[in-house]
């Protein structure tokens, strides 16, 4: 159910005739179930490759914070899910999201958006806290823009693969509350003490402005004085109600005969859309499509037209370059003169603010490469986001454009994670479960070995972000390697997974994490790729400390038993 409260703040902003008025913010609750449709095709959407996603015309910030208790992989696909939205959409400052885990029941909805509006003082108007801190005020935000529950007693999905499961999808989930926290959605709602209203007396939301039905009558003609009335009621359950933008085009929203509360007015009626209201389990949408992008950039998620152009040398139109080398870059317009040139060049840092790296009054602007890699933040991409800026002047008239810049740094390893070790009853054989989260590249390359064995098994996972992987029919006699590589235009990162004997093994799980923490540990022996000692200790937790690299790894126990691994830090 979509719910609202005033918030009992007041923040004062000082206008133009310099006069103070009071503005008041109140917050509406969009909730969100992906089990919808009966319907037994799935859709399914997985995430793109970042060759085919990014743009250097969007690059903004979204920054993503997290209560506690939320699982690395449940980050990971909430952080994508911004990631994804910040590839597509106009943002000139930052938005800020707060996610948040919360036992809502198995019943219940699958998440709820608590979305922030500022109430214009004077007027009808009411902005969602993103788009009002991002093009309509230059005041401090004191306030995250949206805090977004998720249901913990939902059993998630959090892959990105086209494999198809029957679970929800969270970053699915996640990319449609986000929408949600732009704008996305009617402010009418189903108060329980006063029925079918707007959910503040006087105001309309963008979205609410460009609704009409069948009659083109406009959603904003109908009353809203505090109470319902049958006129709103027919309105919005007319099952006849549509967006229309100002170039004529038309999206059928959902509107039953019967008002359900959160779904209302709130989604496309249509099938495979990331906001169509028919959704069921399983569905995994982890592509923004055009309709969506188009009915924010109406409410104003849009960049200012001009014929100003920034032009890269050796970077094409995705952005993407090397943290490693230097660039140069000029500026075009389609017609007349640039004049009173002016550049900066950016990069984000660790606190989610751009520093001013360089600036310039020439023609031409050029960068050099990154010189400390730990001070600016690495995005789930593994990239470090940039952004040159020019102001100028074009026939008498002051344009700027931004063009954004991903940075690529070496690929890392988040985590290795053994799942599962699965003895097969009755025989000599397991089955092996691991997830990989991992950043910088767009593919994971595996080699998995036994020690008896004479085959290798191999696999391209073309898959961003988070592989789960299962081999079977494993031999318990021998020991077991995984082989993990990834790969991007700057380098390469690899992991090795040893699993040993399973012939004695009651508690396999447990066996391998003894292995690290045993007190029977003779020695840990660590060498460079070059082959060469650079650590020697009975305390495994001194690997910890050792700086960012490759390593060799050998771990002597007490019986003779050696272990040997490779992990890149």
């Amino acid at each position: 159910m979509k719910k609202h409260f005033l918030i009992l703040i007041c923040l004062l902003i000082m206008q133009n005739m310099g006069l103070v008025v009071a503005q008041q913010d109140t917050i509406l609750v969009f909730e969100g179930r992906l089990d919808t449709s009966p319907v037994s095709t799935q859709t399914i959407k997985p995430c793109l490759l970042r060759t085919e996603r990014l743009s250097s015309d969007f690059g903004g910030v979204i920054e993503v914070q997290f209560g506690g208790g939320m699982s690395e992989e449940m980050q990971y696909a909430i952080k994508a899910a911004a990631q994804l939205w910040e590839e597509k959409l106009y943002i000139p400052k930052k938005i800020i999201l707060k996610f948040e885990k919360e036992r809502m029941g198995v019943e219940a909805a699958d998440f709820a958006a608590q979305v922030r509006y500022t109430l214009l003082p004077g007027g009808n108007e009411a902005y969602p806290q993103s788009f009002f801190m991002n093009f309509l005020t230059d005041n401090k935000r004191l306030a995250e823009d949206a805090i977004i529950l998720v249901n913990e007693d939902v059993d998630w999905d959090y892959s990105f693969s086209g494999e198809i499961t029957n679970k929800k999808n969270l970053t699915t989930a996640m990319l449609r509350a986000i929408a949600m926290s732009l704008g996305f959605g009617s402010s009418v709602v189903n108060n329980p003490a006063k029925g079918v209203v707007f959910s503040t007396r006087r105001y309309f939301s963008p979205f609410d402005n460009l609704i009409v039905n069948s009659n083109n009558i406009r959603l904003n003609t109908m009353p809203n004085n505090g109470r319902t009335s049958q006129e709103l009621i027919s309105y919005v359950s007319g099952d006849n109600v549509y967006y229309k933008t100002p170039n004529n085009d038309s999206f059928k929203l959902y509107a039953p005969s019967e008002f359900h509360g959160y779904n209302y007015l709130s989604y496309f009626d249509t099938k495979g859309d990331l906001m169509s209201y028919n959704i069921r389990i399983g569905d995994k949408n982890q592509q923004i499509d055009e309709k969506t992008l188009e009915v924010l950039k109406e409410i104003g998620w849009k960049e200012p037209e001009n014929s100003l152009k920034i032009m890269a040398k050796d970077i094409n139109a995705t952005g993407m370059a090397s943290a490693f080398q230097g660039y140069s870059f000029h500026a075009e317009t389609t017609s007349g003169n640039i004049t009173d040139y002016s550049w900066k060049y950016e990069l984000l840092n660790n606190e989610m603010v751009f520093d001013s790296i360089k600036v310039g009054n020439s023609s031409e602007f050029s960068i050099d490469k990154v010189d400390d890699l730990t001070k600016y933040y690495k995005n789930i991409n593994g990239d470090i986001k940039g952004k040159i800026s020019l102001n100028a002047t074009v026939n008498g008239t002051k344009m700027s454009k931004v063009f954004y810049i991903y940075l690529a740094t070496k690929p890392t390893f988040i985590s290795v994670k053994v799942d599962a070790i699965t003895r097969v009853p009755g025989s000599s054989f397991y089955s092996l479960d691991l997830t990989v989260i991992y950043s910088g590249a767009d593919y994971l390359y595996t080699e998995q070995s036994e020690e008896f064995g004479v085959f290798m098994n191999t696999h391209t996972f073309e898959i961003p972000y988070i592989v789960h992987l299962h081999y079977e029919h494993i031999h318990v006699d021998g020991r077991v390697w995984v082989d993990l590589v990834l790969n991007n235009e700057v380098g390469k990162a690899y992991y090795t997974v040893e699993i040993p004997s399973q012939l004695n093994s009651l508690d396999d799980s447990t066996q391998i994490k003894e292995k690290v923490a045993d007190p029977n540990i003779v020695q840990v022996e660590v060498r460079d790729i070059q082959g060469r000692i650079i650590l020697q200790t009975r305390n495994y937790e001194d690997v910890e400390r050792l700086p960012k690299g490759m390593y060799i790894i050998m771990i002597t126990y007490v019986n003779g038993e050696k272990i040997t691994k490779k992990i890149c830090k």
